[in-house]
């Protein structure tokens, strides 16, 4: 019989939908580890205060609420941000991985289901990559996540987990929590600041929020293998200067600023052939996401 759902970081960007989904969808209880939360519950959400670090509160959490299942959403996912500061990516991306696959051994939970990253692939693989294509990250962020990857396999050949891990492209869909290019340019369109873009020209995989909280729950409701990897983008490629046009078409006055980029532009985006069998169901083209969730915005912070 199942247990019920622990969702580490579950306030965080892509954690809270989660966490929202799953309160609509399971008959499990659903335990949100963070350390920004109060204790306390809501009809099938339990929330506990905790740091991810306090390996003694985060396994006495994991036997008292009877988990089975495991979603590790805390870590630090800014490029720039693990570039600047590479301790606190090692602790947040690396080590917290560690120390919440410790906990599930000892209460011997088996599932997890992992965020991990598109940036472990790096500018030499591309522009389509499959989860077969050796990782080769360039980046701080992307070499961290990565190692943790190693990890969860370690775990997982040692111990008989059933670990799912996402490898994530770039995710839209909330205008306050999301960090990426759609939400950052929405963001200044709305406040009439001009959008600079620098070169531009590079693909990307931009993946609807929707879409990435369907996977995460397709995936634990699904019947895993030892050990999957599987890529979680739109399986689109979408160049930033597009991505400044469909929102420069929704503010007409808006500016755009084009500028010399600092490093080489690549292109890269997702194979999802493995996610569109766990779906179901088709993928959300950006072309036609983006401005959907434009359009959303608008209506809800009025005509600007």
């Amino acid at each position: 019989m199942k247990g019920n759902v622990l969702v580490t970081g579950g306030l965080g960007f892509i954690g809270s939908h989660i966490v929202k989904a799953l309160s609509e969808i399971t008959e499990r209880e659903v335990f949100v580890y963070d350390i920004n939360a109060q204790d306390g519950k809501r009809k099938k959400v339990v929330t506990v205060q905790g740091d991810i670090f306090a390996s003694d509160r985060l396994l006495k959490v994991m036997r008292d609420g009877e988990i089975s299942d495991v979603i590790h959403m805390v870590g630090l996912a800014s490029i720039p941000s693990c570039r600047e500061k590479p301790d606190a990516s090692y602790k947040l991306n690396v080590a917290s991985v560690q120390t919440v696959l410790e906990a599930m051994r000892l209460h011997k939970a088996e599932r997890l289901i992992f965020p991990s990253t598109a940036a472990i692939y790096g500018a030499s693989n591309g522009p389509k990559v499959n989860e077969e294509v050796e990782p080769k990250p360039s980046t701080v962020y992307g070499s961290h996540k990565l190692a943790a990857e190693h990890l969860i396999q370690g775990y997982a050949e040692n111990y008989g987990f059933k670990p799912t891990i996402l490898r994530i492209f770039n995710v839209y869909g909330d205008l306050n929590k999301e960090q990426g290019v759609v939400s950052l340019f929405l963001r200044k369109a709305i406040a009439g600041e001009p959008l600079t873009v620098k070169g531009g020209n590079q693909l990307r995989d931009f993946v609807f929020l929707h879409d990435v909280v369907r996977a995460f729950t397709n995936v634990l409701d699904s019947t895993a293998r030892r050990y999957e990897i599987m890529n979680l983008g739109s399986g689109v490629g979408v160049s930033v200067i597009e991505i400044a046009e469909l929102v420069r078409q929704s503010f007409p006055t808006l500016q755009v600023k084009h500028e010399v980029p600092d490093e080489g532009e690549y292109n890269i985006y997702a194979d999802t052939t493995r996610l569109r069998k766990l779906l179901g169901s088709d993928l959300t083209d950006p072309r036609i996401g983006i401005p959907r969730f434009i359009r959303e915005c608008k209506r809800k912070h009025g005509e600007c």
